[in-house]
């Protein structure tokens, strides 16, 4: 199975997440690695602000599929 890195984020707390994108083909998933789990109030909110749009950004990009990919929470 492929895993290839699609960035770092921290949060404003310091909590990092090394994000990958794992699959092969048309099977493929998201895996989010983080220093620290559940996620404060704060860096959640910032997560769904900040990370999650970044994220998707980057997997489209690698992806070169526009629109097409939705990243649920």
């Amino acid at each position: 199975m492929r895993r290839i890195t699609l960035g770092s984020w921290s949060t404003p707390s310091g909590n990092a997440c090394d994000v990958y994108l794992v699959g092969v083909g048309r099977a493929r998933a998201l895996q989010l690695v983080w220093d620290t789990f559940p996620l404060s109030r704060a860096d959640a909110s910032y997560y769904t602000s900040a990370v999650l749009p970044a994220v998707a950004r980057r997997a489209q990009e690698y992806l070169e599929v526009g629109a097409a990919l939705v990243v649920l929470v």
